[in-house]
């Protein structure tokens, strides 16, 4: 039975709202009551999903306040980034699979707290990957607070928030013929409000590496939908979300994947969620690892960053500052000295699914990581530091590539689970 949680950093373990335990924020927050309305919806925002659902029912007033979507929409923006890990319950029992948790990456101390936890279920004969490989559901992408995962029926995903326990099937895509479907993006539409999935349909005619369709799979709609035109070619650059774990980064209404590490140009591959096309961007001039490049991409304060982890002793941080641009500018304003996270670390020994990295706050706060454990760089004052209380063999815990937000916002089409009989697969524990 797998499990994924949260690691928190900034925040301790939130008592009842009232009495012994409370936090300094949840103290101050109960002192005020005379302060405007306004006041109090900014103070509110800033605060865990867990204690803004407990505020609700001290008064009328905060429960008006903290459900009314603007203030949703605040608090999901104000939210830290946390990394999701797995831990594995039974390593010798294929049956239990990892606890997923999030790690809040702002604050000194990390801590666990748990998310989800769903079943591995295997009936395949065990294979090298059988151990570690969930059968019956498999995290794929997080967006927004909202986690997809993979059932085992082909073609099948279910979306589900583990804050508001609130889940979704999404249109089953089905194959046919042989045909092989890839995973590529999940992401949110904001001109729809919906959550779609990006998949890619090739035939076993097509051959490797040929694409013959383009699919979007849409909360809310009826069935899968085929792109007509997407300009292909550029799309044959990216990797699926199961075969590298290169997530692609969201920004100003577009989908970006890094290079790929065998790519003779530099070049990222982007994607345009509005007209649904790809295309291909200008990369930075980044170095290559034994011949390969390990790139990761990640957003932060509306720009667009690669981390370059093709050095053995530094990270450096590339930052696009003209993304409108007709002439792209990548600069490499960061060099990361890097601390060892394991002993004898070295990228040479890495390939791009074990590194990741994430902008984690507005704070300037960046998460630089392999499945082993991770440091935090902080680009305002350019200090590094360990994240300790993370994973290490003998607790069986990994760091993933996922990075969870948490969010309160209700979504259309989103049903409620109410009991662990409404969503079998998921079990939740925030």
């Amino acid at each position: 039975m797998p499990l994924v949680a949260a690691v928190r950093s900034n925040t301790g373990t939130h008592m009842a709202r009232a009495g012994i335990g409370k936090t300094p924020m949840e103290a101050q927050l109960a002192a005020a009551a005379d302060l405007p309305e306004d006041i109090h919806a900014e103070i509110l925002a800033r605060l865990p999903a867990k204690s803004v659902l407990r505020f609700r029912s001290v008064c009328k007033a905060w429960r008006r306040i903290t459900t009314d979507p603007r203030f949703l929409a605040a608090h999901a923006r104000l939210r830290p980034a946390e990394v999701v890990l797995y831990m594995y319950l039974d390593s010798a029992l294929r049956e239990n699979r990892p606890p997923g948790y999030a790690i809040n990456i702002s604050g000194e101390q990390a801590g666990h707290q748990r998310l989800v936890r769903y079943p591995e279920d295997v009936t395949d004969p065990p294979g090298p990957w059988s151990a570690i490989m969930p059968q019956h559901c498999l995290l794929l992408a997080s967006c927004d607070g909202v986690l997809l995962f993979a059932t085992k029926d082909a073609g099948s995903y279910l979306l589900c928030n583990p804050v508001t326990r609130q889940w979704t099937a999404l249109p089953k895509l089905n194959a046919g013929g042989g045909a092989v479907v890839s995973e590529y993006a999940f992401y949110f539409h904001e001109a729809s409000g919906e959550h779609r999935l990006l998949c890619g349909h090739r035939s076993p005619a097509a051959g490797v590496g040929r694409q013959t369709a383009w699919w979007v799979l849409s909360t809310g709609a009826a069935g899968p939908r085929r792109l007509v035109d997407t300009h292909g070619a550029a799309g044959l650059g990216v990797r699926g979300l199961r075969e590298d774990q290169a997530t692609p980064v969201a920004l100003h209404g577009r989908l970006h994947w890094p290079p790929r590490p065998d790519a003779l140009r530099r070049e990222v591959v982007a994607f345009d969620a509005a007209a649904e096309t790809f295309h291909a961007m200008a990369g930075p001039r980044v170095a290559a690892a034994a011949g390969a490049l390990i790139v990761k991409l990640f957003a932060m304060d509306g720009l667009l960053v690669a981390a370059d982890f093709g050095e053995a002793k530094h990270v450096d941080l590339w930052f696009l500052a003209d993304y409108g641009a007709a002439d792209r500018r990548w600069e490499c304003r960061h060099r990361v000295a890097m601390l060892p996270w394991v002993s004898g670390w070295n990228p040479f020994w890495l390939s791009t699914r074990d590194l990741k990295a994430a902008a984690g706050d507005d704070r300037g706060n960046v998460m630089l990581a392999n499945q082993h454990g991770f440091c935090v760089y902080s680009v305002r004052t350019k200090t590094l530091r360990r994240v300790s209380c993370v994973p290490k063999r003998s607790n069986n815990l990994l760091v993933s590539r996922h990075v969870f937000r948490e969010s309160l916002v209700q979504h259309p089409g989103f049903r409620q689970a109410r009991s662990s009989a409404d969503l079998p697969l998921i079990h939740f524990w925030r």
